[in-house]
């Protein structure tokens, strides 16, 4: 059983003499609370407050419940002391016995059961200390210790109401005045607002405080010469205290009140009915100031939970992308550096130990990093596996990144494992930050190039970001929106025999933008980031439709002839790949073998098996495939061999020279080696000139593509240029 600690009272203890002293202090402290009570109220009557009683409360709060004795005890005591020539003990011990046991168990029940501790924190807490605590234990007491004293023959059946209203009214003001208001004195540090709420100016709360004696005081004094209540004006004050200080208001303002009821009681000497009129008062107005100051409790936690959870990470507890840009935005005028790291292969540590500990991971490395680095770094979590370290600094971004890299020399726990990570930043330093999304983005550059850079470090600097600025994306979305890319076709030829000659077999589908201020676009200059973009897939799918109502035309006039289309790397491992292209020649009309689909080597290089199957299903519909770019993406012929490709397409750098470099011709005449015992027919790309084609036919090379015979054209113009030529067969 726990019991909250509150420094401003003795923590419990289980030596003797601290709990002889407890006992001590306690017994002595009841005695003249009780004396200071019969002092103030000499009269018969129902009293404003009981004050011993809210000490009896406030000992088994904070000492435990099982210190209850201690309640009957005081009363023995005081008979002992002063009652014992003239009253006899029973009347007192009887009733004492019944508060110590009513209020052990309530306690108990609250502390317990319901987890309400002192201070009170919350509407929850206000509502089940005064309903069990503040009304139903009083309530229990005056009925038991009344029927007691009459089995007793104290108290004559006739009197019950007036001494059950005795026990009752003035057990439940004085716990309801006294007993929140001290517990919040002893815990006030503890009910500091959130740092994101102010507390309003301190001479606002002396002004309210001395609102709310003075509207006390006058109203007691207008009530006893008028004979009417004229108490209610003061709740304004009291209430008001309760909104712009939370509990600490709420406790300012029953203390005052009850303050000053106990000086005009003892100054005026109150009648019993007014006595009444300022009890209930003081009840209704304490019980109400703490309920309203627990909303206000609660309101300012919840603003600034709500706070947290828009510019902390939850998880880590550090800043997230929010407060970093705010952050950026306060040190706009300054050298700002700006690292951001991404870990390395968080996909498989969340797969090898599991999300759980690898969250524990995370946990800790924020944890060390607070610990190690100053706090005028900026240290932030941006997304899942990114955290982002900004600081005000004259040293370069390299300086910064080589203090951070140290930082993960040591290992980290998962789980019991040891476990080492690595990171790849990116970096930028800007001496006036301007916008922080910019400053952001030019880190974002840095941080992929970075995970492709052996160093997997990188600092930002305009190369970087050629054919990838913002306004360049935009420009893609709306050149999808527009049709601006379109494809033009260049010609693959064929050798034929007979007729010595280069004739046309097919054609490449090669992307263009048709850009309205820069004229024709290659893809060098944006088919690297429409890729990378969820509008690729898009594109290529449209490139496709295009080039077979393209070939649909052609085959009328050449019933061979192909068409050969790229597929970008998300369209080949969509699981749908083979459908779509189903698709797509049955709503065109065109036969399957009217369609040669080229698949970049370093797909099939970095793939496990998915290619291949692709390449084998495609073949079922009649459509073949080819390998592009080989010897370029770093397959091995092990892979090649197991993709079912009908054609291997040799790279450019190894026709390039081959007219004058034995090294690169001797290249070219290995790969075409390799498709030759492969069963697959060789196309040599970039033929830029006659000598080179002539090197190529020398060697074998049945089939070509490159400006020595013809550049990429719209389709119109492809049409009358090249299909004008005598018809060949195509592959």
């Amino acid at each position: 059983m726990k019991f909250a600690s509150v420094r401003s009272f003795a923590p419990r203890s289980t030596k003797l003499p601290q709990t002889a002293v407890y006992i001590a202090g306690f017994l002595i402290l009841w005695q003249l609370v009780d004396a200071f009570t019969e002092w103030i109220y000499p009269v018969g009557g129902a009293s404003p407050v009981y004050p011993v009683l809210a000490l009896d409360v406030l000992l088994l709060l904070y000492l435990g419940w099982k210190w209850w004795p201690l309640i009957p005890l005081c009363a023995v005591v005081r008979w002992g002391l002063f009652d014992h020539t003239t009253h006899a003990v029973w009347p007192s011990l009887t009733v004492q016995l019944v508060v110590g046991i009513v209020f052990a168990l309530a306690v108990r029940y609250v502390v317990e059961r319901q987890r309400v501790t002192p201070p009170l924190r919350s509407l929850r807490d206000v509502a089940w200390f005064s309903g069990i605590i503040g009304v139903a234990a009083p309530l229990i007491v005056g009925a038991i210790a009344t029927t007691a004293l009459v089995a007793i023959n104290k108290v004559a059946p006739g009197d019950v109401p007036t001494q059950l209203a005795r026990f009752v009214l003035g057990d439940i003001t004085a716990i309801m005045a006294l007993v929140p208001a001290i517990m919040t004195f002893a815990g006030w540090k503890q009910l500091r607002p959130p740092a994101e709420h102010q507390d309003p100016p301190r001479v606002e709360i002396v002004a309210l405080v001395a609102a709310t004696a003075v509207l006390v005081s006058l109203g007691i004094y207008l009530s006893l010469l008028t004979h009417e209540p004229i108490l209610d004006l003061s709740f304004v004050a009291m209430s008001w205290l309760a909104i712009r200080y939370g509990m600490r208001g709420a406790a300012l303002a029953s203390i005052t009140a009850w303050a000053c009821a106990t000086l005009m009681q003892t100054v005026l000497r109150l009648d019993p009915q007014l006595l009444v009129q300022t009890q209930g008062f003081l009840f209704a107005s304490s019980l109400m100031v703490f309920l309203l100051a627990g909303l206000v409790d609660e309101r300012w936690e919840l603003v600034a939970r709500l706070s947290r959870r828009a510019f902390v990470d939850e998880l880590t507890g550090l800043p997230n992308r929010e407060r970093l840009v705010e952050w950026i935005s306060r040190h706009a005028d300054s050298a700002v550096v700006l690292v951001i790291m991404d870990i390395d292969d968080m996909r498989l540590l969340n797969q090898g130990v599991g999300r759980v500990a690898a969250d524990h991971v995370l946990q800790q490395m924020a944890i060390r990093m607070r610990a190690t680095f100053p706090t005028s770094y900026m240290i932030a979590r941006v997304s899942a596996d990114e955290f982002a370290v900004a600081v005000v600094d004259d040293r370069s971004p390299h300086a910064i990144m080589t203090e951070l890299r140290q930082f993960f020399d040591a290992p980290f726990d998962a789980d019991g494992s040891r476990v080492f990570l690595s990171v790849s930043m990116g970096a930028v330093r800007m001496i006036r930050t301007g916008s922080p999304d910019e400053m952001l983005r030019k880190a974002d550059i840095a941080l992929d190039r970075a995970k492709q850079s052996p160093t997997h470090a990188i600092v930002y600097s305009p190369d970087l970001q050629v054919g990838e600025s913002p306004s360049m994306v935009g420009e893609l979305h709306r050149a999808v929106e527009r049709r601006e890319l379109v494809p033009f076709f260049q010609p693959i030829f064929r050798y034929d025999e007979v007729t010595r000659t280069w004739r046309v077999a097919g054609a490449e589908a090669l992307l263009r933008w048709i850009h309205p201020e820069r004229g024709i676009v290659p893809p060098s200059g944006f088919a690297e980031l429409l890729e990378r973009l969820s509008i690729g897939e898009h594109v290529g799918w449209s490139v496709m439709e295009q080039s077979l109502l393209q070939a649909g035309e052609w085959r009328r006039e050449i019933p061979n002839h192909t068409v050969w289309v790229n597929l970008f790397a998300r369209q080949i491992l969509h699981r749908q790949c083979r459908d779509r292209v189903r698709d797509l020649l049955e709503r065109t009309a065109v036969p399957g073998d009217a369609l040669i689909v080229e698949i970049n080597e370093s797909v099939v290089a970095s793939d496990d098996g998915d290619v291949a199957a692709l390449v084998s299903s495609l073949r079922e519909i009649g459509v073949h495939c080819a390998i592009d770019d080989f010897g370029t993406g770093g397959s091995s012929l092990g892979r090649v061999r197991d993709v079912p490709a009908s054609v291997l397409k040799i790279d450019r750098s190894f026709v390039t020279k081959s007219e004058v470099d034995s090294k690169a011709r001797a290249g070219a005449i290995t790969g075409m080696r390799l498709a030759s015992e492969l069963g697959m027919t060789i196309v040599a790309e970039g033929v830029e000139n006659m000598m080179q084609l002539e090197v190529m036919r020398e060697t074998g090379c049945e089939y070509v593509q490159g400006y020595a015979l013809g550049h990429p054209l719209p389709a119109e113009l492809f049409a009358r240029t090249f299909l004008t030529m005598d018809r060949a067969s195509s592959l």
